[in-house]
This record gives structure tokens, sequence and C-alpha cells, in this order.
């Protein structure tokens, strides 16, 4: 944590905090925009389809800002699907939703849900159900903090035109740790390692072991590192544990012990997740419909 971050958490208030952040995270941090190559282009490229899956619970103040952008940066690309599922978020996010999101279900670019179950926050089990919702051939983890740039999905798509569809690709840089997240495979791949493990607590490594499981199970892992998808914005400390529980819980302890969990898993050869209780359970609500799906 910088000395300037620092001060900011202890000696100003959160909500001026998260204005400064975000203000310097959307003016003030510099990335390399380069001219993306036309071969993404390719009319001869078979035509993936994808789904980008958000979740989201109490952050609002993040996906007010990505989530129109991120949807009309890759709205060119025919056979693209966002998920997003609103968390049991507390934040007004159900009602902001209906106001800016409706046109996007409407054009059949969104699909959004909304589940009234869970008290607290945790991370495999809230990604696991957006990716359970997802209806397409590759999935790729957008978190609610991050911005796709511009025609993400066509080059996704030539990505696994040029490698193959068993392959992991993460999409990060340093220091750009806010798309640590960012991983994308196959939907059929990540069915067969069971999606992140819920066993895991609330937050911290779940990402990472997901791709340390699949590299196991033999999956191609490659990092990539163009800069024109990497923007976010940035969380404090503070907020990456809070509503994980009852109590007052720290995120990095929390990641610690979870990276413990997941080196044990590996050594013992446990490498697809949930096999005991499934993943992805829910009770959801499709685009403002009434009626609930049960996930199971």
């Amino acid at each position: 944590m910088s000395k300037a971050t620092l001060f900011l958490s202890k000696f100003i208030p959160h909500s001026l905090e998260r204005r400064i952040r975000t203000f310097r995270d959307i003016y003030f941090r510099n990335y390399k925009i380069e001219p993306l190559p036309q071969e993404i282009y390719s009319s001869e490229l078979h035509q993936h389809s994808i789904s980008f899956c958000t979740n989201c619970m109490n952050r609002l103040y993040h996906l007010r800002h990505t989530m129109e952008e991120n949807i009309n940066a890759n709205s060119d690309y025919g056979a693209v699907e966002f998920v997003l599922v609103n968390y049991n978020s507390r934040d007004g996010m159900h009602e902001w939703a209906r106001k800016h999101l409706s046109k996007y279900i409407d054009q059949g670019i969104l699909n959004y849900y909304h589940t009234k179950d869970p008290q607290y926050f945790h991370m495999s089990k809230a990604k696991n159900l957006a990716h359970k919702l997802a209806g397409n051939e590759i999935v790729c983890n957008l978190d609610g903090d991050n911005y796709t740039g511009k025609d993400f999905a066509f080059y996704i798509n030539y990505l696994f035109n040029e490698y193959g569809l068993d392959n992991i690709f993460h999409f990060k840089k340093a220091p750009y740790w806010g798309t640590e997240g960012r991983i994308v495979l196959s939907r059929k791949n990540f069915v067969r390692l069971g999606g992140y493990d819920e066993s895991f607590h609330p937050a911290g490594h779940q990402d990472h072991d997901l791709i340390f499981r699949g590299q196991k199970l033999g999956l191609d892992y490659k990092v990539i590192e163009v800069e024109n998808f990497l923007r976010y914005l940035s969380n404090s400390t503070k907020e990456k544990s809070t509503g994980l529980a009852k109590g007052k819980v720290n995120y990095y302890e929390l990641r610690d012990q979870n990276i413990e969990k997941s080196n044990k898993n590996l050594s013992d050869g446990k490498l697809v997740a949930n096999m005991d209780k499934g993943w992805g359970k829910s009770v959801v609500y499709k685009n403002f419909s009434p009626k609930p799906i049960i996930l199971d």
C-alpha cells in the first residue's frame, strides 16, 4: 500500500476516498492503447459465442461506470452475451439496472439475474452462479470494476481460433493488478473443472486456483498483456474486506488461507472442485420477472 493510499484510507471519509480513486483510475492511470490487428475481424475466423460473466453485491459505484461501456464496446460482435448477477445487492442496483439496462435486455445482449438469498458476498459462489447462467461456448469472468476495452470479444474469438479451445487466457499485466480475475476459457472446460472452489473462504486466490487446476488437467495457459483490455477501477483493502461475513475480516488473511488450501488440494491431486455439493446453486429471477428459476 502506497503512502498516499494509506493517507486516503485513514484520514478522509470513505465516500470521498471512493470518488478520488475513481477519478484517478479513469483520468490519470496511463495505458498503452494500440491499434488492434485486422486479423481479429476476419470473416474467415470461426465465430465462437462468448458470455461475459459479471456479478455484483453492493458495488453499484463501480457498475454504473463500467457496465454500459462494456456492452457498447462489444456490441459489434454478433455472438456475445453479457450475464449480470445481482448478488442480493442492497445499494439500489436493482432499480438502477431496471432504469439503465432494460434496453440491452430488449436487444438480447444482456441477461440480468437477481438472487435474494445471500447475505454476504462469496467470490467463488457468485462467480459460479454467473458462469452457470452463461449460455455461450466461451466464458469470460468480468469483474464489475473492469472495463473490457473496445472489441474485446473479437480479440477473444481470434485467440481461440489461433490456439484452440483447450486454453486458459489470462488478461493481466503488472502493475494492473485489478484484472487478475479476467480469465477466459471454454464453458466445457469450466464445467470440467467444477468451477471456482466454493469451499474456499469468501475471498482471495479463487482465480489462480482455477488456473492451476486447469493446468494440471492439461489446459494450456497464456497470459495476454494487451493494455487495451486492462482498464479497471481500484479497490481499497477495506472495500475488499467488507461484506464478506457478519464480523470483521481481512481480505489478505482469507486469501492466504485459501492459498494454503489450494496448494494442498493440488498436492493431493484434487483438481475438480465442488464434487460433493455441486456449484452455482441458487434461486434467481431473470430480467425482472417475478418467476423464480431454481438452479441445483
